[in-house]
């Protein structure tokens, strides 16, 4: 899933959000689970957004560190080269008065050599300090989203228990698979009595709200699109433990070229957060 759509929050961000959710203290409990829902869709939004910066992080640091290793290395090697210069600059003085058969360079040339090498070694220097510099940047960075997942993953985890355990209830976070597109998404669903209603997210990235009716397992639902307008219709059959959908989507918006119909699956998220998925991923088709 893309991850386009929003950037990293803050500390002060997550509270707010959880807060405008009704859940503002730990023992604050959410009376409508349309409630629940629309915190959990944007909370789990925000983890996966964080989880990708997470490893976007990891891997800069990784390269950071191949870099100093490069640089230190490096800077060792022009040490020695430049100890041995002074040593040779010393002993050129000594035989500079004498007559020697062979070519040597001269004590002029070699401190030359002596202080181009000494510049070298400067900008290898500055170079090590900057990237080390960069190195306590980026761990600090990595702290940070750590500190924000944590935070996140543990109002996902009150959240989570504050949904219905109903099987026959389609209230929940779902993961779903579109086909032939190979398109992903998730949706965020509540039902009261027949009705149901909810928001989403697709590859795209697309977003909006859903409007439908559960009725004797089979799950209708219309895609209306934040740009689009009323776009799709999923209908499918919701399985006996209530944790996955298989059915059918008809695409009424047909301008772009897209495939007119085709079919879709979906997995419920587990409501224990020690099985529940921590990003935004879709089920395998």
């Amino acid at each position: 899933m893309r991850t386009g759509r929003r950037g990293p929050i803050g500390v002060a961000a997550i509270a707010a959000l959880v807060s405008a959710a009704g859940v503002c203290t730990p023992g604050a409990q959410i009376v409508r689970a349309e409630d629940a829902i629309v915190a959990l869709f944007g909370l789990q939004t925000s983890l996966d957004v964080e989880q990708q910066l997470l490893v976007r992080e990891e891997a800069r640091y990784e390269a950071n560190f191949t870099e100093r290793t490069r640089l230190d290395d490096q800077l060792s090697r022009f040490y020695n080269e430049l100890e041995a210069l002074f040593v040779r600059e010393k002993e050129a003085a000594a035989y500079e008065e004498e007559e020697i058969e062979e070519e040597r360079p001269t004590p002029d040339q070699i401190r030359r050599a002596a202080e181009a090498k000494e510049m070298e070694v400067r900008a290898l220097e500055r170079a090590l300090a900057s990237s080390r510099d960069e190195g306590r940047a980026i761990r600090d960075e990595i702290r940070r989203v750590k500190a924000r997942i944590s935070i996140l993953s543990q109002k996902i985890a009150e959240l989570r228990n504050t949904l219905p355990q109903d099987r026959d209830s389609v209230t929940g976070i779902w993961d779903i698979a579109l086909m032939p597109s190979g398109d992903r998404g998730v949706f965020a669903l509540w039902q009261s009595g027949t009705m149901v209603s909810g928001q989403y997210v697709l590859d795209g990235p697309f977003r909006g709200s859903l409007e439908g009716t559960m009725i004797n397992r089979q799950l209708l639902v219309r895609r209306i699109d934040a740009t689009l307008g009323r776009s799709m219709e999923f209908s499918g059959y919701v399985s006996d433990d209530g944790q996955t959908v298989q059915g059918t989507w008809l695409n009424y918006n047909l301008s772009s070229g897209a495939a007119p119909t085709g079919s879709w699956s979906a997995r419920k998220r587990s409501s224990s957060p020690s099985e529940a998925p921590t990003s935004l991923s879709a089920p395998e088709p």
